[in-house]
Parts: C-alpha cells; structure tokens; sequence
C-alpha cells in the first residue's frame, strides 16, 4: 500500500526529516502533499494512494473525501481531531485514528509549566532579570503558592489524570467533574476527589480544562462561570480554545473577576498582535507547543507507524475515532 505524507508548510524541516525517518524504517513506498497545493491536485494523490498520515491533522471538505472511500486509514499524529472533517470521513466509510494520548504527558508537564509560571510572574521577573530593572518590583507580593491550593480539572482522561498526580506532588488538592462521573481507582491512588461541574467552578484557586471541543463543549466556561469563580481563579487552557467565552474571559480578566490566565490555544493561530488577552500582565501564553517536544513526536510517530504497519499487514488498527 502506498502511503501519503500531509504535512503544513511552517513544519519545520528537522521535524519533516524526524517523519521520513520513520517512513522509511518502516519501508513505505510514500508520496507527500501539502495543504496548500490545489483541490483538484490534492484528489489526485489522495487517489494514487491507501494510507494516509497527516501531521498534522487539518479540515479537508466533502468533495474531497468523497474520493477516498478506497483508503484504508487516515491517521492523525495528534491526539485532537476537532480540526478534521470527522463528520465527512464517517459519511464516505473513511477510518481516522488518532496518537492514543501519545502526548498526554507532554501536555501535562506544559499545564503545571504555565500554573507555575503565571503563579510566580514568571515573564516579568525574567524581563527584570535581563535587563537589571529591578526597582518596583513587588518582592513576591503578587506571587502565589501552590501548596495547598485547589486545581480544579475539567476533564479527567489521559491528560487530566497525568495532571492531577503532577498536581499532587506540590502538595494541591485536587477536584474534578468528568461526563463519565466519578473515577474512583485513581480517586483511592492518588486522593482526588469528584464534584460536580458546578464545584469545581466555584471551588478552585486553579482550574484547567482537558476535554475536546465539540457542540457540547462549546464555551462551557462563559459569563456566568467567571462571576461564580473566586476572584484569586487563574484559569488554565492547553486544550481548545473555543471551551472558554473569549468575550466574557476579556472582562473577567480586566474586570478582576479572576486573577490570571496559561494558555496555549487560541481562537485564531497564529494569534494576532495587540490581543488584549494575551497583553494582559497576567496571562502567560506559548504557541500551542504544549504536546511537542522531541521525545513526544517519537511516541506519536511509533504509534501512528504501528497503525499504519498494522493495515499495510491486513491486521486493524487501534485509536479510531470515527467508529
């Protein structure tokens, strides 16, 4: 089976390279595409071809995929799939399977990353640092500690549980809803506790959310979560930017209805200059990187390699997500 490599432009060439390694040692006959390249070109590959690996994972629309109804997998490098036509890839009979949480501990270690580092000012004190600016400064008067301190998690899957025993090791409590309801073997492990959503809201110095994004999700923390939040809240999001009112998360922000914010996920990537979010002096932000580092692009790319083998061998593959 030939294989097709989709990949954007600003992939950066070390981490192509990283990718045709695997390609290679796993001996495909493959061919690449960008997303870029023209509708009518991209259907012409897609048909030459009956596996598909996007790195990473883009929307590509119904006229498309209605010619791939001969590919066997398409399989994605990240663990979210809401930026993919999943609707379309059920409708034409299309397999899409995802990493498997190849990155959940990436994303994790990047969520107490950003609860530190919006804790401690950490972007300002660097600027005092670098350039010897040191009069002013609030000699830790605006710093917070997370000893005993609540997180609230929204979401307790793959990364919320890597979270959570993060979390503990400071010495936090730790609370969260989940659609499943209460998880109650990691519960007895590690002393979290289950709460309604509605807690969790009202109950947390830090709340982090780690769910996908979809018509239930959709701004599921708005107006009316922010004027329930404790004011000293620092609201935590490396998942999607579309769970949080970015309106209402304006207000609350300079309105001092909470404290601070981490993020790493945007309603616009690249985010746009002069963002009164991102300029407030209590937002940290990095440019969703939260799941990439070297070490995580091994495990998903083994993973993605593994599925792919699978097929090209005539055996199912795991982690499909269009079932």
């Amino acid at each position: 089976m030939k294989l097709l490599y989709v990949y954007e432009e600003r992939i950066p060439k070390d981490l192509r390279e990283l990718v045709y390694s695997k390609i290679n040692e796993n001996k495909f006959d493959y061919m690449e595409m960008t997303y870029s390249e023209p509708e009518d070109i991209k259907i012409e590959k897609l048909k030459e071809c009956e596996l598909v690996l996007f790195a990473p994972g883009r929307h590509l629309n119904d006229e498309i995929l209605s010619h791939c109804s001969h590919i066997k997998l398409m399989q994605l490098w990240s663990s979210g799939y809401d930026k993919f036509n999943i609707i379309g890839s059920k409708k034409y009979n299309i397999p899409v399977a995802n990493n498997g949480g190849s990155n959940a501990i990436s994303v994790a270690e990047h969520t107490m990353l950003l609860i530190m580092s919006v804790s401690k000012i950490l972007p300002s004190s660097h600027v005092r640092t670098v350039t010897g600016n040191w009069a002013g400064n609030s000699h830790g008067m605006d710093m917070r500690l997370l000893y005993k301190k609540t997180l609230g998690l929204v979401g307790l899957g793959n990364i919320g549980k890597e979270v959570a025993t993060r979390a503990k090791s400071f010495g936090m409590n730790v609370i969260y809803s989940e659609i499943k309801g209460p998880q109650r073997d990691f519960d007895n492990k590690i002393g979290s506790k289950y709460v309604t959503f509605e807690e969790v809201i009202e109950s947390s110095d830090f709340l982090s959310l780690h769910l996908h994004h979809n018509s239930s999700t959709d701004k599921i923390i708005g107006k009316s979560e922010f004027k329930r939040a404790k004011n000293n809240l620092i609201l935590i999001n490396v998942s999607r930017a579309g769970l949080v009112d970015q309106d209402a998360f304006k207000q609350a922000l300079y309105d001092k209805q909470i404290w601070g914010a981490g993020l790493d996920v945007y309603p616009c990537e690249p985010t746009l200059p002069n963002d009164p979010i991102l300029n407030h002096p209590r937002v940290v932000a990095t440019p969703h990187i939260a799941g990439s580092t070297y070490d995580t692009y091994l495990n998903a790319l083994n993973r993605c390699m593994y599925n792919l083998v699978s097929v090209r061998d005539g055996n199912l593959p795991q982690f499909i997500v269009n079932k």
